[in-house]
């Protein structure tokens, strides 16, 4: 487990309260960002889905989002108190994080049981990241006989896909139009593969930046 349940209450029928703790050897440190890590928004959701199905007992999994906020970025070793309200809608919940009383992140979820063909959220969203980067890499680089299938997305862009830094410069523009996000310049060098692309796509995203 990527984080430690230190509490899980039921204080009402339809609330409960969990307290967690981001583990620092959280592997999601060691891509958003080695030098800067933070807690992707899209873990933070998933862990929420965690304690509603420990506390039914079921397998459950994230069908629809909504009204979802993210007010502050979580860093490894962090508490956080995750609070969840169920609907009367069924399997629809209501839910908060905070942090020392400060929000993080609230919204709506709908669960429903998992069934042997479901990919958890993060990864769906992280997958159709890939595919979307990989498709503007062939693009931009005219690569023949290549697709977003193929393409390797834990190769190394720099030495083993051989793009250079005017390549790679050109390629985080049309990243950032595409998307929507700023990316710094400071950060070119920790774009190495199309998968960590994605997951600082997935993080910027998800902090509004």
């Amino acid at each position: 487990m990527w984080y430690s349940l230190l509490a899980l209450n039921k204080i009402a029928d339809d609330t409960l309260v969990a307290h967690v703790m981001v583990n620092e050897s959280s592997p999601w440190f060691s891509g958003h960002f080695p030098d800067n890590p933070i807690l992707p928004g899209i873990a933070q959701l998933n862990m929420t889905a965690d304690v509603i199905a420990l506390s039914k007992q079921e397998n459950l999994c994230i069908k629809r989002l909504s009204r979802v906020k993210f007010k502050r970025i979580v860093r490894p070793g962090e508490r956080l108190e995750i609070r969840t309200q169920a609907a009367e809608t069924p399997n629809l919940y209501t839910f908060r994080i905070t942090s020392e009383a400060q929000d993080v992140c609230s919204g709506t979820m709908f669960l429903a049981a998992k069934t042997a063909t479901d990919k958890s959220l993060m990864t769906i969203a992280i997958d159709k990241t890939i595919i979307r980067i990989a498709e503007i890499i062939i693009s931009e680089l005219k690569l023949e006989d290549v697709t977003p299938a193929t393409l390797d997305p834990d190769l190394d862009l720099v030495d083993e896909v051989g793009i250079d830094s005017m390549d790679l410069a050109t390629i985080a523009l049309v990243i950032r139009d595409e998307f929507g996000i700023r990316i710094d310049e400071d950060d070119y060098p920790k774009l190495t593969t199309i998968r960590i692309i994605a997951e600082y796509v997935d993080e910027k995203q998800n902090s509004g930046e």
